[in-house]
């Protein structure tokens, strides 16, 4: 692994594999491999990433969790920040290995993070916290798992007339690492202390994670290190990532029965939360799935990899139904996806600086005008293929498009947006952030916004910001979070907006750019449930930002 201030230099194919025997499904993949690649950096190395498209559709790699500061047009958002990469082209990503902790890289177009364009990027800190409690560390990617493509089949599904009711495609199975339930072997190395990065890669399942008759200690929420949080188990939605290590030393085996010999092995787990998906799953047979043998199959919602206590890989000795999940103490578990318990471990540099502007967004989901399900931010749907809107005052207007990006019309008319400052309203004594109209919101550099995320849909909901993190304030989960928490709140890039609930969010507008907010649930994202916050067009320039000639040959 490179040092610090070093060149990570690597080189990504994207091209299709089928690496199951009993699928036909062609995924799309990194250097022929699923989950791709381990990236690996320190934190402020500079990574130049080179990216080759074999595929016959074009693509793009988001750096889920990297700021891009100084760098906006390398965040990989088709529409916001460039235009996609044409079948048999390349393009290089160069950007700032920050923040460092658990990121991870995926697909950002034509539903390609559903269909396998999925990888782990590690970026080591200068000072690693809670290092003195693990000594060894193994990487967990789990994500769902479908037997159809998402970009010809599952999308198109989705996003019809004959959905309107908007019945997200349920996944057919879960992996991890690439692997089916029972297949996957996790070895110590004879390591009693063992910190575990979980990667929530689903496009829709949110999970609870344990690991038979071991506590948790939670240590990273994203990217941002935690003082130590003992649980038996957590929940994980789509695009969060937790750090947490286990010591073998408290290992309870009083689960296992007396009349079964000792156990050399323990299950973990990985459980979808049901409550996620709107049918009965045990019984439901999508209108798309074709005819297998045997058929039909119905999704499991457990996952079980096998932790290997003497590198031997046998099977528990103990069924996997007999045991109370994590420690004998369920009560320790942790139902809150965003464990605003958890407290930073560099709380004396958590300056947190009160907010100076408001955004209110209204999430719900109906169908349209087509009888199509759409999702809604503010009441409007927000699609990044639209690129014949007109202004009725004829003035130059910011447009949603795939041919200029938003960050290329920042560059170009910066004072000609389009998109009113903030005004004040009822809402909040704060100035409100206005948009045009069409999901496009104008921050002023360097503004504190309070954003308050109310979400009239029955299901929960994991908003991940582009460019920026934020402090989670407080949810209807955990109101008093606010005032129990004030001057310590916790930053993460992913935020769990409880059903008919709402979250309350804390950003600072200062990094240049145009930086999509949107729902982590793939189907949702594709329906629009997504908008774009124009930060700073004058401070863009000033940076010396300019439209790079060889991204702009893709438009």
């Amino acid at each position: 692994m490179a040092t610090e201030g070093a060149f990570v230099s690597r080189t990504f194919i994207i091209d299709t594999i089928t690496p199951y025997r009993t699928s036909k499904k062609p995924i799309v993949a990194v250097n022929y491999t699923y989950p791709g690649p381990l990236l690996e950096a320190n934190e402020n190395d500079t990574c130049v990433i080179r990216v080759i498209n074999k595929l016959a559709q074009p693509t793009t790699i988001h750096w889920h969790g990297i700021s891009h500061r100084g760098t906006p047009d390398m965040d990989g958002a088709v529409g916001a920040t460039q235009c996609a990469i044409p079948p048999n082209a390349e393009m290089t990503y160069k950007f700032k290995a920050y923040p460092p902790g658990t990121a991870w890289y995926h697909g950002h177009f034509l539903g390609q993070t559903v269909d396998g364009l999925i990888g782990p990027f590690i970026i080591h800190p200068k000072v690693e916290p809670n290092q003195e409690y693990y000594d060894t560390e193994r990487i967990l990617m789990v994500a769902d798992w479908y037997n159809d493509l998402a970009r010809t089949t599952l999308l198109s599904w989705f996003l019809s007339s004959k959905n309107p009711e908007g019945i997200e495609p349920i996944p057919d199975a879960i992996v991890v690492n690439g692997k089916f339930s029972q297949s996957l072997f996790v070895q110590t190395s004879n390591a009693k202390r063992i910190r575990f990065r979980i990667i929530n890669a689903a496009a829709f399942s949110m999970y609870t994670f344990s690991i038979d008759g071991l506590l948790l200690h939670i240590t990273e929420v994203d990217q941002t290190p935690v003082k130590p949080y003992t649980v038996s188990s957590f929940v994980i939605n789509a695009a969060q990532r937790v750090s947490c290590f286990v010591d073998l030393n408290e290992l309870d085996q009083s689960f296992v029965p007396d009349d079964v010999p000792p156990t050399k092995s323990i299950y973990i787990r990985f459980k979808a939360d049901r409550d996620m998906y709107p049918v009965d799953i045990s019984s439901y047979i999508p209108p798309y799935a074709t005819q297998r043998y045997p058929y039909p199959v119905f999704f499991n919602p457990l996952y079980l990899a096998i932790l290997s206590l003497d590198s031997c890989n046998s099977l528990p000795t103990y069924p996997a139904n007999q045991v109370i999940t994590g420690s004998s103490n369920p009560d320790l578990g942790d139902r809150d996806a965003n464990l605003l318990h958890a407290r930073p471990f560099y709380q004396a540099n958590n300056k947190i600086p009160d907010a100076t502007h408001y955004l209110k967004l209204v999430i719900t989901i109906h169908p349209d005008i087509l009888n199509i399900s759409r999702g809604y931010m503010n009441d409007v749907t927000y699609d990044h293929a639209l690129d014949t809107t007109t202004n009725k005052s004829g003035k130059p207007k910011c447009l949603t498009s795939d041919k200029v990006p938003l960050l290329y019309q920042m560059a170009t008319n910066p004072n000609e947006l389009g998109i009113p400052s903030p005004i004040i309203t009822s809402d909040s004594p704060l100035p409100a952030i206005q948009s045009d109209g069409h999901g496009h919101y104008l921050f002023p550099y360097g503004a504190v916004v309070d954003i308050v995320l109310e979400n009239r849909d029955e299901g929960e909901h994991p908003f991940h910001s582009h460019g920026h993190n934020f402090w989670i304030i407080s949810t209807s989960a955990n109101p008093e979070a606010e005032q129990l928490y004030r001057g310590a709140y916790t930053k993460r890039d992913v935020v769990s907006v409880p059903g008919s609930g709402w979250a309350k969010i804390r950003l600072v507008t200062n990094n240049p750019g145009a930086w999509l907010f949107h729902c982590h649930i793939e189907w949702h994202m594709n329906a629009g449930l997504m908008v774009a916050f124009i930060v700073g067009p004058n401070e863009l320039l000033a940076q010396g930002y300019t439209i790079k000639s060889t991204h702009k040959r893709f438009c």
